[in-house]
């Protein structure tokens, strides 16, 4: 897990490695161990009370950390100074930092507390593709005028956090669908704890923003009882947008500040080299203030909960027209073997590949 933070005109990339250590990824991928590093200065400081001081600015879980806030920053800006200095080693021979080939990253969540809400039908393009798909031809245009006179009801999901994998690891393809689709996301993720948030303070509550894959059954096989085609069999709990491995998520968790505004962000995804996305934020239907503002209404979100915000167009569902049988096909759905690299600027790039359960 990684976000950045800027040390003069550098930025950090803040990570969590191996067995769940909070550490920074430096330049040339290796790592340093920000626990450990921060100790390490606070020895050379003579600084009374070090592990209860060290505990305080660097806690070892990403949640409390991000709790921690801009003394948290601070104290991994002096950590990773220390480190740069030419210091490998603590005083007492605790290593400090780790070659690229002894770091395995992690997904950027939070916590297994970590609630992902994930925004429906909120890009313009893809919704359009979609409709249409669905044999109810809708324009841009058409959306727009919906939106704008209150016909166009918002909707979303959840997806369970023990869900998420992190960047290399294998997406396993569900046995209940013969269409399993992608859709790359920016996810905003909390940073303090809010409820009924108005939306002119909804962005206040966002601590950093990192890539998560919506992956998605598009369709389903067999029995009665079930549908053609959609999330999922019509008669079940666990629907097509929730099954182990469906919701990848990294490289990094970049704070609010070093992005900016997500409406500028810039999305995309590729299968297999093959560029299939390729869009920006600014085409949302809705933005993050609105969909804060319309979760938070009598429910409470905490540190590490992340919304969300939809995709663009370019997945295969709404690019693959249904036949006179109502049936997609399968060409540009995602098969066993094959590799996803989605990426958002100022984020990275997320790596995945498709195995056969």
């Amino acid at each position: 897990m990684l976000f950045y933070c800027p040390i003069g005109d550098m930025f950090l990339k803040l990570v969590v490695f191996n067995d769940h250590k909070l550490g920074c990824l430096l330049e040339d991928g290796s790592v340093v161990d920000l626990k450990q590093a921060y100790k390490a200065v606070l020895k050379s400081n003579n600084t009374s009370q070090i592990e209860d001081e060290t505990n305080f600015r660097i806690p070892s879980k990403l949640v409390a950390f991000i709790q921690t806030g801009e003394k948290g920053l601070f104290a991994a800006k002096q950590a990773v100074e220390y480190v740069k200095e030419g210091n490998k080693k603590s005083m007492s021979g605790e290593k400090l930092q780790y070659k690229n080939e002894d770091v395995k990253l992690h997904a950027p969540l939070p916590s297994l507390a970590s609630r992902l809400i994930m925004v429906g039908a909120n890009f313009y393009d893809h919704t359009a593709g979609m409709y249409s798909n669905m044999g109810n031809p809708v324009t841009i245009e058409d959306l727009k005028k919906q939106v704008a006179e209150g016909n166009y009801a918002p909707w979303g999901f959840y997806k369970h956090a023990r869900a998420v994998i992190g960047p290399g690891e294998n997406i396993i393809y569900p046995s209940k669908t013969d269409r399993l689709d992608y859709e790359v996301e920016v996810g905003a993720v909390f940073g303090k704890k809010g409820k009924d948030i108005p939306e002119e303070e909804a962005m206040d509550y966002i601590y950093g923003y990192t890539i998560v894959l919506d992956m998605s059954c598009r369709s389903t096989v067999g029995g009665s009882g079930r549908r053609g085609g959609g999330r999922g069999p019509s008669n079940e709990l666990v629907s097509g947008k929730r099954f182990d491995t469906s919701a990848p998520m990294g490289p990094c968790l970049v704070t609010a500040d070093e992005v900016g505004d997500p409406n500028k962000l810039k999305i995309g995804l590729n299968v297999n080299g093959e560029v299939r996305q390729n869009g920006r934020m600014s085409d949302m239907i809705r933005g993050f203030p609105f969909w804060i503002n319309h979760v938070t209404k009598d429910l409470t979100l905490y540190p590490g909960d992340i919304v969300c915000g939809g995709t663009c167009a370019g997945t295969a569902a709404d690019m693959t027209p249904r036949g006179p049988d109502r049936k997609q096909a399968p060409d540009l759905f995602l098969k066993p073997g094959d590799k996803i690299e989605a990426w958002v600027d100022k984020i990275g790039i997320l790596k995945n590949q498709i195995i056969a359960k």
